[in-house]
């Protein structure tokens, strides 16, 4: 494949699902990049499209799933219109992803160590590995995710190991598999905060290395500002600001973003973390205009009205707000 500075381009991207033969528009235009070798962020309240969006990139939406639009290039080719081996190849060296729930990523009969061999095996096929050095390959990863004895967990089966175990062995798995870009959907749910430092600081290490890119889906502000170089900020379905993490971070533009900042504890203790009034919008029936109208202090009838959209504030910053646009 032709070599890009983006490896990755999501590009206009709409989804739907629909649930007892009722359509809910999820994903909106959804448009962002990834460089080869840096890591990209994607934060937003529980609910507002991040999975969904990781889903598509692999293209493993479910049945009831439907891509009404858009765009997904690895290197230039649409990952949506793949044929089935080229689709194979993609997720075999292109993609892999990190899910938020162990238990639905392993097979709870399977042993460990089968489960690695077979992963392994097809991530490494081209190179025709022997067993011994595939098991290498296996215990060196669960090291690196802190998992110290490496032989007992390959011997292990899923319902031995604790939820935070498991969610690295889940871990290693896709970081053994040496591919090109890491989806990684919310990966220290289940573990404790040490743990997920260590494996937040090995996904940075790889990354700095120029060895992954990284899409890190979160709904941890601090977790994004520790391993992304570059964040969107979505909002039930849509994403309103972009940028470079630090800028975005230091110059909030979008009243989402900024009440997303609010949340935050102050480290002084003075006063207390502030809420978002609302909830995100009925899917089924999504607000004519900008979806974050119906919770925001400066909406207008132009924001329930009309669609935002980006606005170059410089620097690759980027804002869909009326209010931005307006210089207020």
């Amino acid at each position: 494949m032709e070599e890009r500075a983006n490896i990755l381009e999501v590009k206009d991207l709409s989804v739907s699902y629909t649930v007892a033969n009722v359509k809910t528009h999820v994903l909106e235009k959804v448009s962002f990049s990834v460089e080869k070798g840096k890591s990209v962020g994607i934060v937003g309240e529980s609910g507002c499209g991040k999975t969904t969006t990781m889903r598509t990139i692999l293209n493993v939406l479910p049945s009831n799933g439907t891509i009404e639009s858009g765009e997904i290039l690895y290197n230039g080719e649409n990952v949506l219109e793949m044929p089935k081996n080229k689709l194979q190849e993609y997720r075999q060296r292109g993609a892999g992803m990190i899910f938020q729930d162990p238990s639905s990523a392993l097979n709870p009969v399977i042993s460990i160590r089968n489960q690695f061999l077979e992963a392994l095996k097809y991530a490494h096929k081209d190179k025709k590995l022997t067993k011994a050095q595939l098991l290498e390959k296996a215990a060196d990863a669960l090291t690196a995710v802190s998992l110290a004895d490496p032989d007992r967990i390959l011997n292990s089966y899923p319902f031995q190991l604790s939820g935070g175990m498991r969610q690295r062995v889940c871990i290693a798995m896709t970081l053994a598999a040496e591919r090109n870009i890491l989806l990684a959907d919310e990966p220290g749910t289940a573990l404790d905060v040490t743990i997920q430092d260590q494996i937040l600081r090995l996904i940075k290490e790889l990354v700095d290395k120029g060895e992954l890119s990284v899409i890190m889906v979160t709904h941890s502000l601090g977790v994004i500002r520790q391993v992304t170089t570059k964040v969107n900020i979505m909002y039930a379905g849509t994403i309103v600001e972009g940028g470079d993490t630090g800028e975005v971070f230091e110059n909030p533009l979008h009243p989402y973003t900024q009440a997303l900042m609010d949340c935050l504890p102050k480290l002084t203790g003075n006063g207390i973390a502030k809420g978002i009034p609302g909830r995100i919008p009925d899917y089924s029936n999504p607000p004519k205009g900008c979806r974050f109208a119906p919770r925001c202090p400066y909406a207008t009838e132009r924001c329930a009205n009309e669609t935002p959209q980006r606005l170059e504030k410089g620097n690759g910053h980027w804002v869909a707000c009326f209010k931005a646009e307006e210089g207020k």
